[in-house]
């Protein structure tokens, strides 16, 4: 599980330096973005991670070429990780939080035959559509278990 959250470190600070937005499609609509999301989760359940990465290209302002790096660290992940945690058998949607329509942070639960990965989704408005800025997998969970601080919409 260490390559694990090495790995969620390394994809956080990759995924959060300056990006070139001109490709970037901006939805106006947060749903299209969510539903971008599940896609993703679906096709990498399906263990089809170049596919699932290629996925977000235009909905997000992360380089091309970091993930397409990312699918494939991704894939050898997925591989040496398959002989403790079993196969992938599903994914489900743990929680949607929104902070003031400017902000919205999903998170997946991957479910294996005997482990599971967290999938972090960090959407944003522009006041012009949505993106995806951030993204991150990790073993982690202590923070879904803790209550989440009232906040306004």
């Amino acid at each position: 599980m260490r390559k694990i959250r090495t790995f969620a470190v390394i994809a956080f600070f990759a995924l959060n330096s300056q990006f070139v937005a001109a490709q970037v499609k901006y939805p106006t609509n947060k749903i299209e973005m969510i539903g971008v999301c599940t896609k993703f989760m679906e096709t990498f359940k399906n263990e089809k991670f170049s596919e699932a990465f290629d996925l977000l290209k235009p909905y997000s302002v992360i380089e091309d070429y970091k993930l397409d790096t990312l699918a494939k660290t991704a894939k050898d992940q997925m591989a040496s990780l398959s002989s403790s945690y079993g196969k992938i058998i599903s994914y489900e949607e743990l929680s949607e939080k929104d902070i003031k329509g400017s902000l919205v942070q999903i998170i997946y639960l991957l479910k294996f035959q005997q482990a599971f990965l967290k999938f972090t989704f960090i959407l944003y408005n522009n006041d012009s559509g949505w993106t995806i800025t951030n993204f991150k997998y990790n073993d982690e969970i202590d923070d879904l278990f803790t209550p989440a601080p009232n906040s306004s919409n």
